[in-house]
């Protein structure tokens, strides 16, 4: 195992072989049999989150839940685990070593119970720069000498204190003959959009492109999206893009991130372009996707670029997605790389395992377009029904406009995800009026962002809506469609109701 940096400018030496075109949504091939060369554990924000109790013992959210998914990964033989940052939400050592902590009780002096060396693949990201600064928890904790507990104040000196190595802004690391290299956020503070703090590694890509083995992937991290790539353009928190024209000199790159949190069951968490670019979605909660195009938002969404103005006559709040714990294991093969994704509240499958060929493909199997069209719809289970009454709610409110109690149109939808593979991500409602006027709605499924078997994911989903927002009136027709993360909608359900306000 090397962990060090290289400076050396050399030319890349070329690209990879095809493998042929993809012909479904579906995974490509059966998950092959044998040993897989090569076992990675995928987390990103972890956010173990510091807390002071009255006795004044220090407590850290989330450290649970990070050591049962390293158990897991144990148990599943991995060779080492990648960590896309946000390791310590507020951004303090003793986060930090709550993180260590929970390591090495898993993986005592980074080995395996049998002995084999488990490799830390870690890297800082926002919250663990400049968490300090978010909230005043940590001032009201640790007093004036607050900053004497940030990372930041010393960052290399928190890392070996913590993992026991060197730092290095940007790392490379050589696991069972396949290379690992992970970008560190070491400037500048959060935007949400065009992230500068990893940006620097599109240079170390220059400088040392041709050390890299073109026959065999490998594989980067770092904490914001890739511009461009999974999830989007639209994802919240993406870099500036120059890692991903850096990175699209190499077919056989493959990137992880978070920071967006964006869940992993949603099939725009991988892309393929010029290479291989996936969302590592969050172990401590799921992100709702604010920012969307067509339409911009949900009911139960958070306020979203062009409808601000409506967001506090919503009468629905965000969804609770707190129990969204999400990670993925990857086991790569000499033809094919698989990524098996699990929900780690109860274990259960996230959706079908991701099967990519390899040498990568020609062209690449996982693009948006082929997969969006080759799609399977969400349909609702024979004889599923609506079911439609008028309540009383308030509204989110706002800085201009109140939270007063008013009439409701309550919707509950059944679920739709009876067939396998096709989940639905939201509905989509359009409500016609005796008037002639209509109404288009879209409402997230609740928890959509669970295992597919669980019973969380498989619940009515209700929408409200404030009648005095509709432009639909009199008698309604109510039609809702199930529809993918790729926004391919399913067969509807409808059912008249007259509202009496």
């Amino acid at each position: 195992m090397t962990n060090k940096m290289l400076f050396n400018r050399r030319q890349f030496l070329g690209a990879m072989a095809s493998f042929g075109a993809f012909g479904a949504a579906r995974p490509l091939f059966a998950a092959p049999a044998g040993r897989p060369n090569l076992t990675l554990g995928i987390l990103s924000d972890i956010h173990l989150s510091i807390s002071k109790g009255k006795d004044g013992t220090l407590s850290f959210a989330g450290e649970e839940m990070f050591r049962k998914a390293l158990g897991w990964f144990r148990d599943q033989g991995v060779d080492g685990v990648l960590v896309c940052g946000d390791m310590a939400d507020r951004g303090t050592v003793e986060e930090l070593e709550a993180v260590a902590r929970a390591w090495y009780s898993v993986f005592p002096d980074g080995k395996a119970p049998d002995g084999r060396r488990v490799e830390q693949l870690f890297v800082y990201g926002n919250h663990d720069f400049e968490g300090y600064k978010y909230g005043g928890r940590v001032k009201s904790i640790f007093g004036k000498e607050y900053y004497d507990h940030a990372i930041n104040k010393d960052l290399a000196a928190a890392w070996k204190k913590c993992f026991h190595e060197d730092f290095n802004p940007i790392w490379r690391k050589e696991v069972k003959g396949y290379t690992v290299i992970g970008t560190h956020w070491t400037k500048d503070h959060c935007r949400g959009w065009e992230e500068v703090g990893t940006s620097y590694a599109s240079h170390w890509f220059e400088q040392n492109g041709a050390t890299l083995d073109p026959s065999k992937p490998f594989f980067y991290l770092q904490h914001p999206p890739l511009k461009g790539t999974c999830h989007c353009d639209w994802v919240w928190g993406h870099d500036n893009g120059l890692v991903t024209r850096a990175l699209s000199k190499f077919r056989n790159a493959v990137a992880f991130s978070g920071h967006s949190h964006a869940s992993i069951n949603d099939e725009r968490a991988i892309w393929q372009g010029a290479f291989t670019s996936i969302g590592a979605g969050s172990l401590k909660y799921t992100g709702l996707e604010y920012g969307d195009v067509l339409p911009f938002g949900r009911e139960n969404d958070l306020p979203s670029p062009g409808q601000r103005d409506e967001d506090p006559y919503k009468i629905m709040h965000k969804m609770k997605i707190h129990s969204g714990h999400q990670g993925m294991i990857l086991r790569v093969y000499d033809d094919r790389m698989v990524f098996e994704r699990r929900d780690f509240e109860d274990l259960g499958l996230l959706g079908d395992d991701w099967v990519v060929p390899l040498p990568s493909a020609e062209p690449m199997p996982f693009a948006y377009a082929k997969r969006a069209a080759a799609s399977v719809p969400p349909q609702f289970p024979k004889g599923a029904a609506l079911a439609v009454r008028m309540t009383k709610g308030k509204n989110r409110g706002g800085k201009k406009v109140k939270a007063v109690k008013q009439p409701v149109l309550e919707i509950t939808i059944p679920p739709a995800n009876g067939k396998k593979g096709a989940r639905a991500l939201d509905f989509a409602l359009r409500i016609t009026g005796e008037n002639g006027k209509a109404d288009d709605r879209y409402v997230f499924a609740e928890s959509f962002y669970r295992s597919e078997s669980g019973g969380a994911a498989n619940v009515p989903t209700v929408c409200s809506l404030a009648v005095n927002r509709l432009k639909a009136t009199g008698k309604l027709r109510i039609e809702v469609s199930p529809r993918n993360s790729f926004g391919k909608a399913g067969a509807p359900i409808s059912t008249t109701f007259a509202p009496h306000v």
